[in-house]
């Protein structure tokens, strides 16, 4: 890997290698053993999984057929394990698994199903996404094994896509009802389901469950409004206070602690308080991507990368000198940071995937 001496306190910037030929590559996750999965890109932009080691070792994962292909990451989770999806060489998209050799396995579709998606796993390799025929998508859920079932769905519920499970094996997501309407939904360890509600609105889209069952995203109030809101356990969603509309990215950790983006400004709720996130001097907005157990956030301020502890200041993460992009995905909880690096002089972007520690 090659060192970029830090330019502040906030550790050095590390990039991460490419395949043999490849000019540009993108982080679309990590696990807290500093594992990255993302993509290594050829020059026509066709780009090839890859997990980088905390080591900086690059390992291929395997497409369908055993060669390179269409496929995304969701998660890597520690001991390597990765989730996602594959597509065949006709564009069809199916659930994968990937071991910490790049072996993949597709996980199963049940009959009559034709695609699917993981959208998450945790810890004992447990997945979670969705299946489709042509005309209906329903939540599933993997084993270790890799066989699925399908989630229970509530009275009227013509369908829906699981969207984040926790280390419990508690489960998150939204159903479909008629009328183009989504409901967002727990279901338990044991299967049951359960509606959490709404702010009167017509849809709702959770993002994240954690350990304690807590269930957080953004629902639609009466007008039609984003609002970044939080369920927890045993509770309906209810939505987070101080904000204005277009509420995305709304991320939580195992304390409870909620950060999302908010029109241009970017906030942190704990149980008992709300915080905005500082800008960097001279910028404008704000755009927050995570936060770890230990309270710290990573996102941007305008094109800049930063991190903000958890009393909301603001740190810039270094980049070296003709590099003016950076688009941070992910923190760790040792505080590492994964994300992409580039230039606006050159259209498109040439991303690089970089690791800050």
């Amino acid at each position: 890997m090659t060192v970029v001496p830090p330019a502040s306190d906030a550790g050095a910037m590390y990039e991460l290698p490419l395949l043999a030929g490849h000019t540009s590559s993108s982080v679309q996750a990590m696990n807290d053993a500093g594992d990255v999965v993302g993509l290594s890109l050829d020059a026509n932009g066709n780009g090839s999984l890859v997990r980088w080691g905390a080591d900086g070792s690059l390992t291929p994962l395997q497409a369908v057929g055993g060669g390179a292909g269409t496929a995304e990451a969701v998660k890597i989770v520690d001991g390597g394990t990765v989730a996602g999806f594959t597509a065949t060489p006709d564009g069809v998209r199916h659930a994968a698994r990937w071991d910490a050799a790049g072996v993949l396995t597709r996980l199963e579709e049940p009959p009559g199903h034709v695609r699917g998606e993981a959208r998450d796993i945790n810890g004992s390799r447990v997945a979670v996404g969705q299946v489709s025929t042509d005309s209906t998508t329903l939540p599933v859920r993997w084993g270790a094994d890799g066989r699925a079932t399908v989630l229970r769905l509530p009275p009227r519920a013509d369908g829906g896509a699981a969207t984040a499970i926790n280390e419990r094996g508690e489960i998150t997501g939204h159903v479909s009802v008629p009328g183009d309407k989504t409901r967002s939904v727990r279901w338990d360890r044991t299967g049951r389901v359960h509606d959490l509600g709404s702010l009167g609105g017509s849809y709702s889209e959770p993002s994240a469950i954690n350990d304690r069952g807590t269930v957080v995203g953004r629902a639609t109030d009466e007008n039609g409004t984003w609002k970044a809101v939080r369920a927890p356990l045993g509770r309906k969603l209810g939505a987070l206070p101080s904000q204005d509309f277009s509420a995305r990215s709304v991320q939580l950790n195992n304390a409870d602690v909620v950060v999302a983006t908010v029109k241009d400004r970017s906030l942190r709720w704990s149980t008992t308080s709300t915080t905005e996130l500082a800008l960097l001097r001279g910028t404008g907005h704000t755009f927050v991507r995570g936060i770890n157990d230990a309270g710290t956030s990573v996102g941007t301020s305008d094109e800049f990368a930063v991190t903000w502890d958890a009393q909301g200041r603001v740190t810039a993460l270094p980049v070296p000198a003709g590099l003016d992009e950076a688009d941070p995905v992910a923190i760790n909880a040792a505080g590492s940071v994964a994300g992409n690096v580039g230039s606006a002089g050159t259209w498109q972007v040439q991303w690089r995937a970089v690791v800050w520690r």
